[in-house]
C-alpha cells in the first residue's frame, strides 16, 4: 500500500501546518544511533527528502504510523502566512490490493466457493480480514443481490479501505465498537463467459462489537457514533424514520458546553447553548435551548429533551444529554458539532446507478432496507450500503476493472497465461478534504489534525510531502533518499535485510526502538521505528512523531 499526503491548499487564503495527533505525548523508546541528527535532517527547503517505507505483509496499526509519520513531516514543509485564520483542503492518497482468486484454478478443497460449473459467486474485501470471513458463510436476503449459488469467498483485506476502531469516542453508548468498510462482486459464469448483473456490486459499512469479527459480533449503529465512508471519518447525525435517510458531517467539536456559552466555527457561525432548564415532569431530565447561529442572527433554534438534532447550513449538532450543577445555577450540554453535512436517502441514487440502503442483521442474514419502520423484531440496524443499480455487466475479461461506487474496483488478471483468470480488489485512492482549525480529518486511515492555519495572499501552495511506499516498491540499492523502515524483520524485508546482515538487531522481546543505520540505503542513512510487537512499533511510532 502507498499512501502520501501530496498537497495542501489553502481555500483562497494562505497556508497549513498539520500536527499528529500523538505529538504532545511522551514516549518511552530506546535509541540505536544518531537519531536527532537523522530527525533535524528528514526536511529540507520546505520539502521532504525522505521514503517511508511500510512492510507488504504489515498489520494494519503499522500502516497508520506510517501514515501518521508522513503527516507529521509533511507538516514541516509548509510555510506560515500572516492574516487572518482560513480553512484549507487536505489531498491524501493511497493503493492496495486484496488477496486473489484464480477463477481456471479452483481449488478442490477449497469448500467456500466452486465456479466448475455455471452460476455465480460472490467475492468479498473488507478493511480487516476477519470480518470479511464472518459474511462468508450467511444469507444474503433477496433485498442485496448478493446471495450465490457457487458460495461466496473471502478476497481478506483491502488495506486501503477504511475503519474506526472506537465508534463511541465519548462513550456516550459505553461501548467500543468498531466499522468497518466492505466491498462486494458477485460474478456470474455462463458457459465461460463472465458477467455481473445489475444489483451484483455493493459498497457497505458495518459496525462491530470491539476487536471482534464474527457474524454474531455485528452490532448496532445510531446517531452520535462514528462511521468510515468513502475513506473517511464521519459522525452519524440522523437515521430518520420519518425520512428513511442517514445524515452524516464531519467532527468539529466534541464535547460539553456550558449554559451561555458559545463555539464558534468560522465563517461566522457559532453554536450556542442559551438555556438548560430542568424538566418539570422528571427532576432527572433537562431541556436544552441551542441556536445555530450566522454573523450573530439565529438561523435555527431547538427547545427540547436530548436527545436530539439541530442542522442547517450544512452544520449539524447531536445533544446527547444535558443536566444542572447541583445547586441549579447552570447547565451543561454534551453535543457534537459537525459541518459539511451530507444526506443519503434510502432507495435512492447517492451518485449515479448507486442506490443507498440500510443494514438490517437477522438470524444469520442481512438485509437491505429503504424504511427504517419496516424491520421485524430482533433485527439491528447495524450498517450503511450502496447497492449498483446500473445496466448489467457482460463479457467481462482479463484486463476490466469494474468499479464500485466510485471509489474500489474489481479486477480481472490472467496475467499473459491461458489458464489464469485471477480476480481481486483494488484502490488506487486519492480524498480531498477541508479542514479548519483544530479541527481532526481521518482520511484513507490517516489521522491528522490542523493546529494552525494562516493566511495571506490569494494564492495556492503545492509541496512535496513524504510517500508511504511497500518494501516491495523500493530497495536500499537503489533509493535515492533517506529510509524511514516501519516495522521489524517479520513484516519489513528491508528491516530483514538490515538484521541478516547484523546492522539492526530486532527481535519479538524489542522496546520500542528508534535506530539509526548510516550510509547503508545508497549512500543514504536509514531510521528503523520498530518493536518486538505491533505495540511496540506503534510506540517507536509516536516517539519519532513527538520528536519532529
Amino acid at each position: 500500500m502507498a499512501i502520501s499526503i501530496k498537497k495542501i491548499v489553502s481555500i483562497g487564503l494562505g497556508g497549513l501546518m498539520l500536527g499528529s495527533t500523538f505529538c504532545s505525548s511522551a514516549f518511552a523508546v530506546e535509541k540505536v544511533g544518531d537519531v536527532d541528527s537523522f530527525v533535524s535532517d528528514i526536511v529540507s527547503t520546505d520539502n521532504s527528502n525522505v521514503d517511508i517505507i511500510v512492510g507488504s505483509n504489515s498489520v494494519a496499526p503499522d500502516v497508520v504510523s506510517a501514515a501518521n509519520i508522513a503527516a507529521k513531516i509533511g507538516s514541516l514543509s509548509f510555510l506560515e502566512q500572516n492574516g487572518k485564520s482560513a480553512a484549507a483542503t487536505l489531498s491524501v492518497s493511497a493503493s492496495a490490493s486484496s488477496d486473489d482468486f484464480d477463477l481456471l484454478n479452483d481449488d478442490a478443497t477449497d469448500d467456500s466457493i466452486n465456479f466448475t460449473s455455471n452460476g455465480n459467486g460472490l467475492f468479498i474485501a473488507c478493511a480487516d480480514g476477519d470480518c470479511a470471513d464472518a459474511l462468508v458463510d450467511i444469507t444474503y436476503d433477496d433485498s442485496t443481490g448478493l446471495d450465490a449459488d457457487n458460495g461466496a469467498k473471502s478476497l481478506g483485506k483491502l488495506s486501503t479501505l477504511s475503519s474506526v476502531d472506537d465508534i463511541d469516542p465519548s462513550d456516550w453508548f459505553n461501548s467500543d465498537d468498531d466499522a468497518y468498510e466492505f466491498l462486494f462482486a458477485k460474478l456470474n459464469n455462463d458457459s465461460g463467459e463472465w458477467n455481473i448483473n445489475e444489483e451484483g456490486l455493493a459498497y457497505a459499512v458495518i459496525s462491530f462489537k470491539d476487536d471482534a469479527s464474527s457474524f454474531d459480533d455485528i452490532t448496532t449503529l445510531c446517531p452520535g457514533k462514528r462511521i468510515p465512508f468513502m475513506g473517511e471519518e464521519w459522525v452519524i447525525i440522523g437515521m430518520s424514520a420519518d425520512k428513511d435517510s442517514f445524515a452524516l458531517g464531519k467532527e468539529v467539536y466534541d464535547g460539553v458546553i456550558k449554559e451561555g456559552e458559545s463555539y464558534t466555527l468560522g465563517n461566522g457561525y457559532e453554536v450556542k447553548i442559551l438555556s438548560i432548564i430542568q424538566s418539570l415532569d422528571d427532576e432527572d431530565e433537562c431541556k436544552v435551548n441551542a441556536q445555530l447561529l450566522k454573523d450573530g442572527k439565529v438561523i435555527t433554534e431547538v427547545f427540547d429533551n436530548p436527545r436530539l438534532n439541530m442542522c442547517s447550513n450544512g452544520i449539524g449538532v447531536r445533544i446527547n444529554s444535558a443536566w444542572q450543577n447541583i445547586g441549579s445555577d447552570y447547565g451543561y450540554a454534551e453535543l457534537v458539532i459537525v459541518n459539511n453535512m451530507k444526506c443519503l436517502s434510502l432507495g435512492e441514487e447517492y451518485i449515479p446507478d448507486w442506490e443507498a440502503y440500510g443494514i438490517l442483521k437477522g438470524n444469520n442474514t442481512l438485509e437491505y432496507t429503504d424504511d427504517f419502520k419496516s424491520f421485524e423484531y430482533g433485527q439491528k440496524k447495524v450498517g450503511l450500503a450502496l447497492k449498483y443499480v446500473g445496466d448489467d455487466l457482460e463479457d467481462i475479461e482479463s484486463g476490466d476493472e469494474i468499479t464500485i461506487a466510485d471509489y474500489g474496483t474489481f479486477t480481472l488478471d490472467d496475467e499473459d497465461e491461458d489458464d489464469k483468470l485471477r480476480v481481486f480488489f483494488e484502490m488506487n485512492e486519492e480524498k480531498e478534504v477541508n479542514i479548519v482549525k483544530n479541527q481532526k480529518v481521518n482520511v484513507l486511515n490517516a489521522e491528522i489534525v490542523a493546529d494552525t492555519i494562516f493566511a495571506g495572499d490569494e494564492e495556492s501552495l503545492t509541496v512535496n510531502a513524504p510517500v508511504v511506499k511497500l518494501d516491495t516498491e523500493t530497495s536500499m540499492e537503489s533509493s535515492e533518499n533517506p529510509l524511514i523502515l516501519v516495522g521489524g524483520p517479520v513484516v519489513n524485508s528491508i528491516t530483514k535485510e538490515l538484521s541478516n546482515a547484523g546492522l539492526v538487531a530486532i527481535d519479538d522481546d524489542s522496546l520500542a526502538t528508534l535506530a539509526v543505520v548510516s550510509e547503508t540505503a545508497n549512500g543514504n542513512d536509514v531510521l528503523i521505528v520498530a518493536g518486538g510487537d505491533r505495540s511496540a512499533t506503534t510506540e517507536a511510532a509516536n516517539a519519532l512523531i513527538a520528536m519532529i
